[in-house]
């Protein structure tokens, strides 16, 4: 029996294959398609290159015009049914792509939007380095315009290769055995001793990057944090101009310059009565938070050169040796500058000068008439001008040791000042009020940022939660709950922990920045910085002790029971009408008192930043409330403005020592913890 055949016979796969798409203008249009995946200009569609849906996956027994073209107005209705909105709806901004919505309009963008969009992608795409292999570091080499070369080692058994890294003033060797880093060799052959004596700590810094971890496998280990360290010496090496500009020897400078100033800042702290008796970590603490802070070179696990002006905890030092004191050196967060050197680009800032006298030997000099910024009396820094750094450059048109170069030839076109100039990254970036952002930024002769956003100093110290919105003349309620571990008085072992209910006001928002870098021109620059990044510093530790992420974090590693996980700080943002509305429900609950013991302790804040950083904390203490304003002040010290928390009853310490008012804000200087702080306040000094 013949099988019977239909009248209108569907197209064979190959008849398929020659078919095209309708000339319909739609998001998936040639045109559209174009325009969104080549910022270069007009391509061939993609119906020349790969096959649609339509006419590839069409069978003989489905007639062509029940077929949906990929490109076909049914298209985007079925897009629509299947709640896909345009067809490009699909969900991506979960993956950090959001940036890619509305490809149907992106005809419409002009040249300097498809450039940001595409730098976007490049970004995203530049995260992950790759894995630490043979073929990773010379493809990470190669992109950051180094060179590469094999060497065999025939000899060695295992059989081991040698990868050799050079730039104009580096070499770097790294040797492998079986794809796995054996040991790392960096040196500078044509830099003075100031940079190479510091050459075998960068490259330990290197190895311990690239070796593997007892444990984890070669599959497994990333190359990111090697490629954050090498990317800094390749960038010194590729804007290095040999023999003229050796940007290594520039950086090494300053840090020869910083460290004279250092140990005459610890030399004076010696001095001074006050610090008698005090150890020399105590006393490294007093110089990097209260005076120009401390240089170090490839030092916490990175490469390059940092001046450290802060660090946590910094008035409660570790004992010199011991556990504690690795503890401390591993987990406590330390805030510095990475120096280092960019190109100038547009920017106004003078060019890097390569010295090591920014300041004199002395140090200090005497200022009789009082004309200069001084430290102590009479006594002013005595900061130095080095002279310009000048390069000699080659015309072009005459290559360097061509046959016909005589002697006296004026082949070389200069000399000229280096288009480079000193950057500075802060690690970690710091939130800022907006005013000293912008004088901050002025050091280096840029007052504009890309995509400036005028945000509120609160809302990037505490983000609010993705897709809310909120009025920033409104007054934003913070609050968090945490356990505080506190010390019973007179005992040394019994510790109970209490539950804090903490709120924090902000009536009177300001605009703020996020400070990551800046240029500058001599070091002078950044110690004038130092005070007022310590104050922020100090200001976000306190708060971030109570309301932020550090709330977690148990009080002592003693104190925590087995068993026994931190409470999350939960953080929640609420507008005045929202306070009333909750004030109106609870006025109309009825019940049962909760005991004063097991009630939560209540801690309110209230923080104004203009003109200077304060807060007013407000919590119980004996049969009344305490109520404190203290303004954090430059370099993190705290004044007590007001307080009713001392008075004759309980002015006198058990040291027969009298308290004042200023104590109250050492404490808190010492303690840099709100909830302690009062917890401390209300059992020692009741």
């Amino acid at each position: 029996m013949s099988t019977p055949t239909p009248k209108h016979q569907g197209k064979t796969p190959s008849q398929s294959q020659n078919a095209t798409s309708p000339p319909v203008s739609t998001p998936f249009s040639a045109s559209a398609t174009q325009t969104a995946f080549s910022p270069l200009g007009a391509r061939s569609s993609p119906q020349h290159v790969k096959k649609s849906p339509a006419t590839s996956a069409a069978g003989p027994s489905h007639h062509a015009n029940n077929m949906v073209g990929f490109d076909s107005p049914s298209a985007a209705a079925a897009f629509g049914a299947l709640g896909l909105g345009d067809g490009l709806n699909l969900g991506l901004d979960g993956v950090s792509v959001g940036a890619l919505a509305g490809l149907g309009s992106v005809g419409k963008l002009n040249e300097d939007e498809r450039a940001r969009r595409l730098d976007q992608v490049i970004e995203i795409l530049n995260k992950h380095k790759g894995v630490v292999s043979e073929a990773g570091l010379e493809r990470l080499a190669k992109k950051l315009g180094l060179e590469c070369l094999w060497e065999d080692d025939m000899g060695s058994e295992p059989k081991s290769r040698t990868l050799i890294v050079a730039g104009s003033a580096l070499e770097l060797l790294i040797v492998f055995s079986n794809n796995v880093v054996q040991s790392v060799s960096l040196a500078f052959p044509d830099s003075s001793e100031s940079v190479t004596k510091h050459a075998e700590k960068a490259g330990k810094i290197l190895l311990d990057d690239l070796k593997l971890l007892p444990g984890q496998s070669p599959l497994t280990k990333r190359l990111n944090k090697f490629a954050a360290n090498f990317e800094y010496l390749a960038t010194l090496d590729k804007l290095s101009i040999m023999p003229g500009l050796n940007l290594y020897e520039a950086v090494a400078g300053i840090y020869d310059s910083l460290t004279r100033l250092y140990q005459w800042d610890l030399r004076k702290v010696r001095e001074d009565p006050a610090f008698t008796g005090k150890n020399d970590q105590y006393l490294t603490n007093v110089v990097l938070c209260t005076r120009h802070g401390m240089p170090r070179m490839h030092a916490r696990d990175r490469v390059g050169l940092s001046l450290d002006y802060w660090k946590e905890k910094h008035l409660i030092p570790p004992p010199e040796e011991g556990p504690l004191a690795v503890h401390v050196v591993d987990e406590e967060r330390t805030w510095g500058f990475l120096i280092g050197c960019a190109p100038m680009g547009r920017l106004a800032t003078p060019p890097v000068r390569v010295s090591d006298r920014w300041i004199s030997a002395d140090v200090e000099k005497v200022d009789m008439n009082n004309e200069l910024p001084h430290i102590g009396p009479g006594v002013a820094l005595d900061w130095l001008e080095p002279e310009n750094t000048l390069i000699q450059v080659q015309d072009p048109a005459k290559p360097e040791g061509g046959a016909h170069t005589l002697p006296g030839d004026t082949s070389m076109l200069g000399p000229k000042l280096p288009e480079v100039t000193f950057s500075a990254t802060l690690d970690p970036p710091l939130n800022i009020p907006l005013l000293l952002w912008q004088q901050i930024r002025q050091v280096g002769g840029d007052l504009t940022e890309p995509g400036l956003v005028y945000v509120t100093l609160d809302s990037l110290a505490f983000p609010l939660p993705p897709g809310s919105h909120r009025d920033p003349t409104e007054l934003r309620t913070i609050r968090s709950r945490r356990q505080v571990n506190v010390l019973v008085p007179g005992s040394r072992e019994h510790v109970v922990q209490r539950t804090h209910k903490n709120t924090l006001y902000i009536y009177k928002p300001v605009y703020g920045m996020t400070l990551k870098d800046i240029r500058f021109s001599h070091p002078q620059q950044l110690v004038a910085m130092l005070p007022f990044l310590r104050q922020f510093a100090f200001l976000w530790t306190v708060l971030g002790n109570s309301f932020g992420q550090a709330a977690t974090a148990p009080a002592t590693e003693k104190a925590q029971s087995p068993g026994t996980e931190p409470t999350t700080a939960s953080i929640s943002t609420t507008t005045t009408r929202d306070e009333f509305s909750k004030f109106m429900n609870e006025a109309t609950k009825s019940g049962a008192s909760v005991a004063t013991g097991d009630a939560p302790l209540a801690i309110d804040v209230t923080l104004t930043v203009q003109p200077v950083p304060r807060l007013q904390i407000v919590f119980p203490f004996r049969s009344s409330t305490a109520d404190v304003v203290l303004q954090i002040q430059v370099n993190g010290q705290v004044h007590v403005e007001s307080q009713n928390i001392l008075d004759d009853t309980n002015s006198e310490g058990a040291n027969g020592r009298r308290r004042r008012p200023e104590d109250i804000g050492k404490l808190l200087e010492t303690i840099e913890d709100i909830d302690k702080w009062a917890e401390f306040i209300r059992t020692r000094w009741s």
